[in-house]
């Protein structure tokens, strides 16, 4: 519940502050149904009858579904969030100006402070894959590949440019940079081919021979017609 210091002198709760509220009550359901995805999973690894192990089973896929919505209404606060956001910080009319000028220089912020908090709390919760020995590849240090390092730092900066288009640009994020990038990533010939879920191992990079001095023209001295 909000306090009366939250409350607006119209006596409205104002937009940022609902953003807000439903961003962590969206959290803070998932959180509660990752509990029951935990637990419904240790059940499942129990000794049961046939006739348990089934129910165990479905309540294991029923927990699943239910997070993957609680995902789902994450993902969307934390847009609706974003949007309030960039509204608020978008250039307007200047108050302390009779003229009604545009202020300028004003820039809207990240909702992310680095392609990190990105990653775990937006990206890897809604792009959820089967990760198997047929099916794909991640490693948990995910950092320690110069590659992902750069594709997930290209998807966070386009996601935070994108989600400022309240109509296609989400859209357009996940045709073009998302699902392009993430293909690579988790494609079982890509950064990760070496590692598995539970194994790290040193990337090491393609062989490669320089070639002899003067081989390539500097800039200065490629001739112009």
């Amino acid at each position: 519940m909000f306090s009366e210091s939250t409350i607006t002198v119209s006596g409205s709760v104002s937009d940022t502050e609902k953003a807000e509220k439903q961003l962590a009550d969206a959290q803070q359901a998932l959180e509660s149904v990752e509990e029951e995805v935990r637990a419904a999973r240790e059940k499942t690894g129990e000794e049961l009858s046939s006739w348990l192990k089934a129910a165990a089973t479905d309540s294991l896929a029923q927990a699943e579904r239910k997070r993957t919505r609680a995902v789902q209404e994450v993902a969307q606060a934390t847009q609706e969030m974003a949007q309030v956001q960039a509204r608020e910080n978008s250039p307007g009319p200047s108050v302390e100006s009779d003229s009604g000028a545009a202020s300028e220089g004003q820039e809207p912020g990240l909702v992310y402070a680095t392609s990190e908090d990105f990653l775990v709390d937006q990206l890897l919760p809604m792009y959820i894959r089967i990760i198997d020995s047929r099916n794909g590849t991640w490693c948990r240090k995910w950092y320690l590949h110069a590659e992902a390092l750069s594709r997930v730092d290209a998807l966070w900066r386009a996601w935070e440019h994108f989600r400022l288009d309240g109509k296609t640009g989400m859209s357009v994020w996940w045709r073009d940079h998302a699902d392009p990038h993430m293909a690579v990533l988790l494609n079982q010939k890509g950064p990760f081919h070496q590692c598995d879920l539970e194994t790290h191992k040193d990337p090491e990079p393609l062989p490669c021979d320089t070639a002899p001095p003067g081989w390539f023209p500097k800039e200065g001295d490629i001739p112009f017609p």
